[in-house]
């Protein structure tokens, strides 16, 4: 649909095309050129009347155009990356195809005129002046309307429908549309027309009625034109430089970069942009503070699922594999130390061990004293969670040989945890008051795994599998690398699990 409505526009933008060059030719027609000699140009005239050449030049130069635009169109919107890409620039192709054809009508004439010159004895120096005027004239007004009606159409027509969430393409080597080119064009239309104009006109007729050139309309006429283009230049930039700023300040707030701020200059409504940028600033640097905040006190990727999602109490039920981790007479342990000492090795340990669950797409889902509860596929879903859970247990224990090669420098007592891991069925949602929700997942797949987790004191080990998880890790961990090869279960024992009618086969690593 979108490559028909762009179809539909192009046809109508050289339609416009075509209307600019026809009121182009109406506009200098009705201009008196300045000649010296009437009689000379009469002849011309008359020459031109009978071989019909003021017809086939016009139809050359409003060809031309068309042929561009055809050609422009088949080649630069040929697919869909090219179309986008070139869709921007389609005002200016356009427009100038126009110039084109006016030079073109001017260069063609140049002919008739060596041969009117050499037959006629017509003196060419009048002739070529009025034909290069004339074919000027044309040429930038129908440029100038052109562009003008065709960007403005773009602007408010095509570039909305294609780009609607904007990040407009834009080819390297071409031009950007400006602003401060729709001002200069405007200039064009609304100040240095009219003034050349009548000054065309007022010089025709002292021309050709033998009156002295007036000089000094001729420096108010050159004048007034250099004030409105310096009137121009200064509007342009009073707007342009604050939106520069702006874009630039924009780019730093994209970057991250919330304390970004742009000078308030005035109290119009550029003023008013800014002073609304500078609060969206501070409105950010909160958020993102905000957010970051919460990514410390919540898993980031439960953070971000709760921030894209219109949350509500409720779930879904899903297969998870659930981590425990507790570590060993951390009760007896802690009593010997002070408060602040057991904050701080928890801190340390929990960083450490964070890590390893964080790296293999597993989220903390809370600290239970000296205990961590972890899941893996759920918020965000995974390939083989039993897998991404057994190889963050296996970095766990390396990362505990690290930590406790620190402790023992800091002369703080050595840890020891047990993990227990299973998957199984949940529900993995939001539970909570309406006013005050936590993340989680509910049901018997974490009862057991924590239970697990109890056992590894019983059969001395550090890690518990189930039979559910096992089954889903075989021969898979060597994959991704971590692990250094298959893994092959090691059977423990079978045994009862508090709440479980049926044994469980416990395996270990």
């Amino acid at each position: 649909m979108k490559t028909k409505f762009i179809a539909n526009m192009t046809r109508l933008y050289g339609l416009i095309v075509v209307l600019s060059n026809i009121l182009a030719v109406v506009v200098a027609t009705a201009v008196s050129m300045p000649v010296s000699d009437s009689d000379n140009m009469q002849r011309w005239s008359q020459f031109l009347d009978q071989l019909h050449v003021g017809t086939i030049v016009i139809i050359a130069a409003f060809s031309v155009p068309t042929i561009v635009c055809f050609r422009y169109a088949a080649k630069a919107l040929k697919t869909e990356e090219q179309l986008l890409e070139n869709i921007a620039e389609i005002p200016s192709v356009f427009s100038l195809s126009s110039v084109i054809g006016w030079n073109l009508y001017y260069f063609i004439e140049i002919p008739f005129v060596i041969y009117a010159k050499v037959k006629l004895g017509i003196f060419v120096k009048d002739i070529l002046i009025t034909s290069w005027t004339f074919s000027f004239f044309s040429g930038v007004t129908a440029y100038t309307i052109a562009y003008l009606t065709i960007e403005i159409l773009n602007r408010l027509v095509l570039l909305p429908k294609v780009f609607p969430d904007g990040h407009i393409k834009h080819k390297k080597k071409s031009v950007r549309p400006k602003f401060s080119h729709l001002i200069f064009f405007s200039f064009i239309v609304s100040s240095a027309f009219p003034t050349v104009l009548l000054l065309v006109n007022l010089i025709s007729v002292q021309l050709t009625n033998n009156l002295e050139m007036n000089k000094g309309i001729i420096f108010v006429a050159c004048l007034l034109m250099v004030v409105s283009f310096s009137i121009c230049i200064a509007l342009s930039r009073i707007i342009v430089k604050p939106i520069n700023k702006l874009t630039i300040a924009a780019g730093r707030i994209k970057d991250g970069d919330y304390k970004t701020k742009v000078d308030v200059v005035t109290n119009d409504e550029l003023g008013v942009l800014a002073d609304s940028f500078n609060d969206m600033a501070v409105s950010l640097a909160e958020k993102e503070f905000m957010r970051d905040t919460f990514g410390k006190i919540v898993d980031p990727e439960v953070r971000d699922y709760l921030m894209n999602k219109d949350i509500s109490l409720g779930g879904e039920t899903r297969e998870v594999t659930v981590l425990f981790c507790d570590i060993r007479s951390f009760t007896s342990m802690s009593e010997k130390m002070a408060a602040a000492d057991v904050v701080s090795l928890l801190n340390k340990y929990f960083t450490a061990l964070g890590e390893c669950i964080t790296n293999h797409h597993g989220i903390i889902n809370k600290y239970i004293g000296d205990a961590i509860m972890a899941i893996f596929g759920a918020p965000v879903e995974s390939e083989n969670s039993a897998r991404d859970a057994f190889l963050a247990a296996l970095d766990m224990r390396k990362a505990l040989v690290s930590v406790n090669k620190e402790f023992a420098d800091l002369g703080l007592p050595q840890l020891r945890f047990g993990i227990g891991i299973h998957t199984g069925p949940v529900f993995a949602g939001t539970i909570g008051a309406a006013n005050r929700m936590e993340y989680t997942v509910i049901g018997d797949t974490v009862n057991t795994a924590s239970r697990m987790e109890s056992l590894c004191k019983t059969y001395q080990t550090d890690l518990l599998i189930s039979e559910a998880s096992a089954k889903k890790i075989v021969g898979d961990v060597g994959d991704t690398g971590t692990a250094g090869g298959s893994f092959e279960p090691r059977f423990l024992a079978e045994t009862e699990i508090r709440g479980k009618e049926e044994k469980m086969k416990l395996y270990t690593a």
